[in-house]
């Protein structure tokens, strides 16, 4: 039988901290596009348009640390007022990223300082309100969850017993009520990212 080889042999790091998993390709990349954008991970993911899932995802992560920390006290306080009325609950998807509900309706908030995990087609479903990008629950909310699933930064919660079900609600959803959305979505998996020729090595930034 012949012998498999793991598919990440490299992992990108950033303040000595593993952001995640990756080929060695995509680590280099990583280390030579963040030296030209001058450390900067939003000015790489402005300035460069392919990467493979992987190394997207990592350079959002770093993307959203940078950009919370001009307001690090801040940037994770839960949103006292929606568009929707004063909130009455909130639950944390992921840092900055929160799911309100308030007397009558609700649907999730997102810091402005983390908008970069989202893709721009996925920005364009919001609506900003002093200092968030909001998407409200009937409509726009499963865009921020797709979003979340897809970038393995948020699960399904365990008290939802048929995920399979609940993950097709959400696309059936985005195809009702955001078919654009969906479209450029079902586009971007379709399509083979374009890697970048690097030479492998452990990168450590």
């Amino acid at each position: 039988m012949a012998r498999k080889y793991p598919k990440y042999d490299a992992a990108c790091y950033y303040e000595n901290k593993l952001i995640g998993r990756c080929t060695a390709s995509d680590g280099n990349a990583y280390a030579a596009m963040m030296e030209q954008c001058n450390g900067s991970a939003a000015r790489v993911l402005q300035e460069y348009s392919h990467f493979s899932p992987e190394l997207k995802t990592i350079l959002e992560k770093v993307a959203a640390v940078q950009s919370a920390r001009p307001t690090p006290g801040n940037l994770f306080a839960e949103p006292a007022e929606s568009p929707w009325s004063r909130v009455q609950q909130c639950d944390t998807l992921y840092p900055g990223v929160f799911m309100v509900s308030t007397a009558g309706h609700g649907g999730i908030m997102v810091s402005k300082e983390m908008t970069a995990i989202l893709s721009p087609a996925a920005r364009k479903c919001g609506e900003k309100y002093n200092g968030y990008l909001c998407f409200e629950e009937d409509c726009q909310e499963n865009v921020v969850l797709r979003e979340l699933l897809d970038k393995k930064i948020w699960a399904i919660p365990d008290r939802i017993k048929d995920k399979a079900a609940f993950e097709e609600n959400i696309n059936k959803s985005l195809r009702q009520y955001n078919p654009d959305y969906w479209r450029v979505r079902q586009s971007g998996l379709e399509k083979a990212p374009a890697r970048l020729p690097a030479t492998p090595q452990h990168t450590d930034r």
